[in-house]
């Protein structure tokens, strides 16, 4: 029987240097944790527990002017819903590149 591939999600990661900038542009950073290194050490037992629930983790930094950028391209607030939209997008576009990969190595062995 053939094993169907991991579905992928994105999630989101943010980088050291962003985050102080990524508190002060989101609506809703009262939710975010205070500290870069208390958002990692939660971020990455997120990561862990999907991985083990048997998805593909796509890390999806949130670079605070990209991401300002998309969120107005799409009409969004700087909040949970914009950055879970935007680490998605990413998935799926590393789904798509991926899935064309696959495509030509097949047809061209």
């Amino acid at each position: 029987m053939k094993k169907s591939p991991p579905f992928k999600i994105g999630m989101v990661w943010y980088y050291r240097e962003d985050y102080d900038a990524i508190l002060r542009i989101m609506t809703d950073s009262h939710k975010l944790p205070e500290s870069f290194d208390i958002w990692l050490a939660e971020a990455e037992q997120d990561e862990d527990n999907l991985t083990k629930d048997g998805y593909t983790v796509v890390r999806t930094r949130i670079d605070p002017e990209t991401f300002l950028g998309w969120r107005r391209s799409q009409g969004l607030n700087a909040d949970f819903e914009a950055r879970m939209g935007f680490a998605n997008f990413i998935a799926k576009q590393s789904a798509k590149s991926n899935h064309r990969k696959n495509i030509f190595n097949v047809s061209s062995t």
